[in-house]
């Protein structure tokens, strides 16, 4: 298995940390959620111990 495999992910998703920034989780699989904060909705994918948008509309701005 290579070191960048999926495979070798550690860390599960903390959705917590969206929480506590004031994002409301509407769906959640895997490595991927939609996020809600007032008018912005963007798809989020946890990586690197992290979450990073990948789409939508809006920012997250200091995730």
């Amino acid at each position: 298995m290579q070191p960048t495999s999926p495979l070798a992910a550690t860390g599960a998703p903390n959705l917590e940390v969206l929480r506590s920034k004031g994002w409301s989780v509407g769906s959640f699989t895997g490595d991927y959620c939609v996020a809600w904060r007032g008018r912005d909705e963007v798809v989020l994918e946890w990586r690197a111990g992290g979450w990073h948008q990948v789409g939508g509309r809006g920012s997250v701005g200091d995730l």
